[in-house]
């Protein structure tokens, strides 16, 4: 990924190197975190994954569930 940032031609380099290299390692520790920490839909997946009877027999609730929405819904 490339950033662009534009900054004052008043600012002084030193400064400018400092910000960036801080917010680089902002940057870096976050993607650690992202690393370290599955999102809730990765879990699920992997649930899922592990165990294919997680939702066993869902699917006719859900069809229930949808139909029952179809008829009752009013707009």
């Amino acid at each position: 990924m490339q950033i662009t940032i534009n900054v004052p031609d008043t600012l002084p380099q030193d400064l400018i190197y400092k910000r960036i290299k801080r917010l680089e390692e902002t940057l870096k520790k976050e993607a650690e975190k992202r690393k370290k920490k599955p999102s809730k839909w990765a879990l699920l997946a992997e649930r899922v994954n592990n165990d294919p009877n997680h939702l066993a027999g869902y699917s006719e609730q859900l069809k229930k569930d949808i139909q029952e929405f179809r008829e009752n819904a009013e707009f």
